[in-house]
């Protein structure tokens, strides 16, 4: 699994699955910190893979800081976290391989071409055989045991179709045709997977998520969209033991076949998602400073403002992302893991001018007026989520919502008083 010492890894852009990777550059590890060589086609047409930090110049370029293991906080962003990390470790362990002795190039060769946004990786040293068919209800069973420590029986299809994944609850990549028919599209040939459809997340709970976490984020997603906020495609799929599975088209794939590059926010600053290190006023700068969008800094805001009252506190730097078009433009990816949480310690991971908890319409209105937010575009806003929040009753009951009714309930309630 280890690559041999001094061979360079090859970091390609597949954006289109019908021909080869453009050329990005080359990786290795030395004195852990990652070296990374851009090619000359990216430094020739000035392409910004990464739009704050590494521009493409001739030379070597290092990582900034050991934060993510000594990698560049773009190319940390390919690697799984916590649930995809947990499959890779089990998988590597049953094949006699300890994860904790490969280097974090060594870990980006495990990811190769499944990784999420558009940047892929050569050599590619894990592979997986192919699967015929697909039960979300088994592989959601399975996605328990495995959390609890547990040998499961298909494990190995869970690792195949989530070990990449980002986030912490178990999930799996699948493709969804126009009858709703479900297959493992991510290694299938381009031409079977224009058949199979277009590609989706399907989220399961995790250990300490309420049994109705798939009807309450499709009821966050309905409420987003009624909101103002940009979400990609969501749906439940009925289960037979218990409430529906959360899936959400991939961004990331916007049609079979073709991919985007992508970067979150932790990633293009820099910052670790593990501890709140950026606030909603850096996430303002750095959203001008990589799309040169007001509209897309506005959108932003918008997010904040829902996240605030919707009392959705788990928003660190991982939960924003930004996107990449063939010119090499940028722009604010769709809004994703909007859902009711507490956060640590009952604060949001991302503050308002400073307040984490009890976050009131006086510091939302001195954020904007540093962004340049027209108090009658806030108003706006703030009016545009709550009248999107005050339907939560009936996006809940639609969706299925159960055992978290009251509590979201009592929660919307508590955070619009405390708002003011």
């Amino acid at each position: 699994m280890k690559l041999a010492p001094g061979t360079p890894m090859a970091v390609g852009l597949l954006t289109d699955e019908t021909v080869a990777p453009r050329s990005v550059g080359r990786l290795a590890m030395a004195r852990g910190l990652a070296q990374l060589e851009w090619s000359a086609e990216i430094i020739t047409e000035g392409l910004p893979i990464s739009p704050l930090h590494y521009p493409a110049e001739p030379g070597l370029h290092p990582a900034r800081s050991r934060t993510f293991e000594g990698l560049h906080g773009f190319l940390s962003d390919c690697l799984p976290d916590a649930w995809g990390m947990l499959l890779l470790k089990r998988r590597l362990q049953r094949m006699g391989h300890r994860f904790e002795d490969l280097n974090a190039v060594d870990r980006l060769a495990l990811v190769g071409t499944k990784g999420r946004g558009a940047l892929v990786f050569h050599p590619e040293t894990l592979g997986f055989e192919a699967s015929a068919s697909i039960d979300l209800d088994a592989l959601a069973d399975e996605s328990r045991h495995v959390l609890l420590g547990e040998e499961t029986e298909l494990e190995d299809l869970l690792a195949r179709l989530g070990g990449c994944s980002g986030g912490a609850r178990p999930k799996v990549n699948v493709a969804i045709d126009a009858d709703g028919k479900l297959s493992t599209g991510d290694e299938q040939a381009v031409a079977a997977k224009r058949s199979a459809g277009e590609e989706w997340i399907v989220k399961f709970a995790a250990t300490n998520d309420p049994a109705d976490i798939g009807p309450l984020e499709e009821a966050y997603a309905r409420m987003a969209r009624s909101a103002g906020i940009d979400m990609a495609e969501t749906r439940l799929i009925p289960s037979a033991t218990g409430p529906g599975h959360f899936a959400t088209r991939r961004f990331d794939r916007p049609v079979p076949g073709k991919r985007l590059h992508m970067i979150s926010l932790g990633g293009v600053l820099e910052a670790s998602p593990h501890m709140p290190s950026v606030d909603y006023d850096g996430f303002l700068k750095a959203t001008l400073a990589i799309t040169h969008s007001m509209a897309d800094v506005e959108q932003a805001f918008r997010r904040m403002v829902f996240n605030v009252l919707a009392r959705n506190r788990d928003d660190h730097v991982r939960q924003h992302a930004y996107l990449m078009d063939s010119r090499g433009d940028w722009r604010l990816a769709p809004a994703f893991d909007l859902t009711f949480s507490n956060g640590p310690g009952g604060e949001h991971y991302m503050a308002v001018v400073g307040e984490g908890r009890t976050i009131t319409r006086e510091h939302v209105d001195k954020l904007a007026k540093a962004h340049g937010v027209s108090p009658k575009r806030v108003a706006a806003v703030i009016d545009d989520v709550r009248a999107a929040l005050a339907e939560w009753p009936s996006h809940a009951r639609d969706a299925g919502v159960g055992i978290s009714m009251a509590t979201v309930s009592q929660g919307l309630a508590s955070v619009a008083q405390e708002f003011g």
